[in-house]
Order: structure tokens, then C-alpha cells, then sequence
């Protein structure tokens, strides 16, 4: 029955009580809120019951469900000098030399940069000393190389990897930057850094007598290096 007839009737039923009323001219609407349970909403003696599910507090929304994300490691901060040191401390290891390279540059070795070198105890910490310091190293190869490493880069690291014998071909490994991800605390007291020296800004650079001088050029009581941009 429509909603103008009801109302007529009651106003022909209760003449006295009823003074005036307004029809609407346009359909009701009724503004349904999600819930977890069942509601009634009566209209004119006319009950509407609706059965709504609630999204994403246990019912079935249909979102499906969703995959755990693995957990970003952060890097530890590490100091430039103090991996200078370590670096210096691990004489008795081999030095690997590691670079950077731009990312989306076509050709492959010819765009690596060399940025200077690692160490690590008992040579055994190769991959974790790059993945674990490619902050310093993205650093330096900016100071290194202004033009060709903008700051907002994106880089990939690597090392290289020597010929094990005479003729053997040499090249660029790239290094995965999870590679030190699950390595224990403390990792970074095995393994050093130590960048190709810069004259322009001091770092990684030896002074003896006045003039910057490489590592063993001179008697290490007579060797200083450039504290004042490397602070601990």
C-alpha cells in the first residue's frame, strides 16, 4: 500500500489528531551500516530484516587473506672511522676490492666504479662486510665520483673477483643486499672498510710530513690519518 493512502486513512480514522502532514514526493531510502549482526528497520508496519557480515574483524569480507611480509632488517649504523680501524686491524687478511654500479646501466663492467676495499677476519666475511657497509661505500663513491653518482643513485655493490690463475678471466660480482641479513650481532667488528683516499674532503687519507701519502709509504710512528673527517 502506498504511503499517501496510510496516511489518508489514518487522517479519516482520527480526524482530530491529525492537523496537517507533509506526503514525500520522492521514494524513501534507507542508509544500511555494516555490521556484525542481524537488524530490523520497520516501515509502515512493514519489517525489512538484513544479514550483514563486517569485513575484516572475522567475517567473511572476501578480501582473502593476506601474505606475511618479511621483516625489513635494518642496517646497523657503523662508523666510517671505526671501520677504518677494523679494516687497518685485519692486516693479515686479503684486501678484496668493491665497487658500485648504477642500476639500469646496460653495460656491465665498464660502468663499475671502484670505491676501495674490505677485509674481513679469516677471509670468511666477504659478502656480509659489503651487504653490512654499503652504506659507507655508496658514501664514498658519491664523494668519489660527484657526476657520475648523483645523490639520489640507485646503486648495486659488488667485488672483484681475480683470475685464480695467469689468464683467467676477472670481473664484477654483484652482491646481494640480504646477504648480511641473518648475520648475529657483532658482526661488524670482523670485517673493515676502507675507501679509495680523497684528497678533496680527507677522507681515507694518510698525511705524513705535511702531504697525503698511501698506507706503508712511510714508517707507521710517523703515519696520521685524516681523524678530523672521519670522527669515531
Amino acid at each position: 500500500m502506498k504511503v499517501s493512502t496510510l496516511l489518508a486513512i489514518s487522517a479519516l480514522a482520527h480526524p482530530c489528531s491529525v492537523t496537517s502532514f507533509v506526503v514525500p514526493t520522492t521514494p524513501l531510502t534507507t542508509t544500511h551500516v555494516t555490521t556484525s549482526s542481524s537488524s530490523s528497520a520497520s516501515t509502515f508496519g512493514q519489517t525489512i530484516t538484513t544479514q550483514l557480515s563486517m569485513a575484516g574483524f572475522g567475517g567473511g569480507g572476501g578480501g582473502g587473506s593476506k601474505k606475511n611480509k618479511k621483516a625489513v632488517k635494518t642496517l646497523p649504523k657503523l662508523k666510517a672511522k671505526t671501520q677504518w680501524d677494523r679494516y687497518a686491524d685485519l692486516k693479515q687478511c686479503k684486501k678484496v676490492i668493491v665497487g658500485v654500479k648504477i642500476v639500469g646501466d646496460e653495460e656491465e663492467d665498464a660502468d663499475w666504479l671502484e670505491v676501495g676495499k674490505v677485509r674481513s677476519e679469516n677471509d670468511e666475511h666477504t659478502l656480509v662486510a659489503i651487504a653490512n657497509q654499503r652504506a659507507l661505500i655508496a658514501d664514498h663513491a658519491k664523494r668519489l665520483y660527484p657526476v657520475k653518482v648523483p645523490a639520489n643513485s640507485v646503486l648495486e655493490w659488488g667485488y672483484f673477483l681475480e683470475g685464480e690463475e695467469e689468464g683467467d678471466n676477472s670481473s664484477w660480482v654483484t652482491v646481494d643486499k640480504a646477504s648480511g641479513a641473518d648475520a648475529p650481532k657483532g658482526i661488524e667488528k670482523k670485517f673493515g672498510f676502507e675507501g679509495i683516499s680523497d684528497k678533496a674532503s680527507g677522507f681515507y687519507c694518510y698525511y705524513s710530513e705535511g702531504r697525503v701519502v698511501e698506507r706503508g709509504e712511510t714508517l707507521a710512528s710517523n703515519l696520521t690519518t685524516g681523524s678530523k673527517t672521519l670522527p669515531n
